[in-house]
């Protein structure tokens, strides 16, 4: 691993390494990592229901999010809160660790998909830098899911967050039926549409920043994949752009942020919006996230769904075989703009 962040941070007086330092341009988009001027929706699920009327005010808060903001909060999700609460307490512990021990899962550079602690992504070397460090590893397909990549300590790692994946997986299942029928298409559309699902899990450690106005803990991007499930602590950092403005998404105790990914922007043919979003980083406290990343099948071919598209709705996006799309992500670097265009424009 070239950069470890966490031990740069814990260097007293050390200033930040030029190959962190953001354009005076993008500085100046800088907000206060606490300024939550403005929500994203905060959607609770219990109101899935036998209850007709709170059945549709929940599944129209779900469409009105989903095509607005792209991003949205639920509680009462169905994860166990236990669950939820072990799952950070032990990413938290992993990166508490001593280096020496956290470097024995140090992701290979020579495997063509990086699993374990580092950076996460290969960058060209002219890449401005993120302020964090990674721990990723795969739960889907199974022969990815390298265990020997994830972690002895904490003792309780690896079966806890197998639980959590499942769990995970288990909700987002539940979210693609939800999302098809907003879109008024078979409850199993978007499911049998993505094929057999890639699951992974990115543990992502912010460490407090000397010059938070320089850098960035996670630069400006879209997700590339179908849809994101983040744990967020009580730090705050994350940031949604609404049109020209970016804004804080205000943490909620055990809720889970809901992501909206570029393939579901492709699928609903532009009515479900996936945006840009950045981690702004702070002088004094640490910052943790556990995101769980749900990806199609790497050689579905997706396009708008033919049912969405007639003559007032031509397609807007071309059809592309997702490994491709993912690739040319990749080549641009997690800190690119949005590649999903609409065709011909």
């Amino acid at each position: 691993m070239d950069v470890n962040v966490q031990a740069l941070s814990e260097r007293e007086g050390a200033a930040v390494p030029s190959q962190f330092i953001r354009t005076m341009q993008e500085q100046e988009t800088f907000a206060p990592h606490d300024d939550f001027c403005e929500q994203i929706p905060v959607i609770d699920l219990a109101g899935l229901s036998d209850n007709q009327q709170e059945n549709t005010i929940t599944m129209a808060s779900i469409a009105s999010a989903s095509e607005d903001w792209g991003f949205f909060q639920v509680i009462n999700h169905g994860i166990s809160l236990a669950l939820v609460e072990s799952a950070q307490k032990l990413a938290r512990e992993f990166f508490n660790l001593p280096l020496e021990e956290k470097q024995k899962y140090a992701e290979n550079p020579n495997d063509l998909i990086p699993q374990g602690y580092g950076r996460g992504f290969r960058m060209p070397e002219s890449t401005i830098l993120d302020w964090h460090d990674i721990f990723l590893h795969y739960f889907l397909p199974l022969s990815l899911k390298n265990i020997s990549t994830w972690p002895h300590k904490p003792a309780a790692y690896r079966d806890t967050m197998d639980k959590y994946g499942k769990e995970v997986l288990k909700f987002t299942d539940k979210m693609l039926e939800i999302f098809s029928r907003l879109l008024g298409l078979q409850p199993n559309y978007l499911k049998e549409e993505f094929g057999d699902p890639m699951l992974n899990i990115r543990l992502i450690f912010y460490p407090p920043c000397p010059q938070p106005k320089l850098v960035l803990g996670l630069g400006a991007h879209s997700d590339p994949n179908i849809m994101s499930v983040l744990l967020q602590d009580e730090t705050g950092g994350l940031q949604v752009k609404k049109g020209n403005k970016w804004v804080g998404v205000a943490p909620v105790p055990n809720a889970l942020v809901i992501n909206i990914g570029d393939q579901l922007q492709v699928v609903s043919n532009g009515r479900f919006q996936s945006v840009e979003h950045r981690v702004v980083t702070n002088t004094s406290a640490v910052r943790l996230s556990v995101t769980t990343f749900l990806h199609p099948d790497a050689d579905v071919m997706l396009g708008p769904a033919l049912d969405l598209v007639d003559a007032s709705h031509p397609p807007l996006y071309p059809t592309t075989k997702y490994s491709d799309y993912r690739r040319a992500c990749h080549r641009k670097g997690l800190n690119g703009k949005v590649l999903v265009k609409p065709a011909g424009r």
